[in-house]
Parts: structure tokens; sequence; C-alpha cells
């Protein structure tokens, strides 16, 4: 209703629909200003994984073997990788040889039996020690000239990354 004498109710009225407007305006600015969204790419490298091999080990291997006993194989395993890996697997990778020459390599009599399920750790950019115990053979058919030998088992290994 519109007083006759003064004409406040409709000038009330159109200061408060105006207020509200502004109110209205006022907060979907700083909405807008505080709002933002977008969309791009960022990205990462994968490095590329080093060769994990074995380190000798020959001056710290015990005397073990002899015609008809098994006896343990000594390994160092180098991680060169910037992350630890697990070894599952070790597999023999080649002929058996020995320090002593000719007679020793043409019979050895040496076996190696592959391991596997192993859990063998290795820290990142470190070498690492293991004995697989009992994987490794000589048979009687072993040459004498054999005795008090080193022996060179060449193996593969198989493992994956254990970060």
């Amino acid at each position: 209703m519109r007083d006759a004498t003064t004409g406040r109710s409709g000038r009330k009225r159109i200061i408060v629909v105006a207020a509200a407007a502004l109110l209205v305006v006022a907060a979907g600015v700083a909405y807008a200003a505080w709002t933002a969204n977008g969309t791009g790419s960022g990205y990462a490298k994968a490095t590329t994984a080093q060769v994990v091999g074995t380190l000798d080990v020959s001056a710290t291997t015990p005397a073990t073997l002899y015609p008809g006993a098994t006896g343990d194989l000594k390994l160092e395993i180098n991680n060169p990788n910037p992350y630890p890996v697990r070894i599952t697997g070790v597999a023999g990778a080649g002929t058996i040889t020995s320090d002593k020459g000719a007679a020793c390599n043409a019979s050895t009599g040496v076996t190696f039996t592959n391991q596997s399920g192993l859990t063998l750790d290795v820290p990142a950019s470190t070498s690492a020690t293991f004995t697989l115990s009992g994987s490794v053979a000589m048979s009687n058919a072993s040459d004498n000239s054999c005795q008090g030998a080193v022996f060179t088992v060449p193996v593969s290994l198989s493992g994956a990354s254990n970060a």
C-alpha cells in the first residue's frame, strides 16, 4: 500500500529490491573471483631398469663340496637401480667351471639345482650376499684335480622391483 502523503512505501520497496539485486550481483562476482577451473597435462618419466647381477664372492665361499655331497652356493647380488629389488628365482645359466684348469673343467661333476619361490631382497643402489643352501652337488664323476677347486656357477636371476 502506498502512503498518499509521502510515497515512502513505494520507495522503500524499490530500495529493498535494488539492495537485494545488488547483493545477488555482488555474490556472483565474488564467486567468480574465487573459482578457477581448467584442464591440462602434467608428466612423469619412468627410469630404465638396470641389470641386476652377481659379483665375485669366491674368496669367501666355504669349502662344502666333495664327491657325493651337496653344498652351498654363495651369491652377492648387485642392484644398481634406485629402487629395491626382490629376487624370486635363480637358475643355472651355463657351464660350471673351476679355477683348477682343463682336467677339472672337463669333468667337474658339479651341478646346480634351480631355485624358485625365493625372497632375496636387495636394497636400492647396493649389493647383498645370500647363501643358497644345498643348491650345488658334486657327483663321483668329479676329476681328482678338482680337490680344493673354486667353482664358478653361472646363474640368471629373476625378480622385480620391491618398492
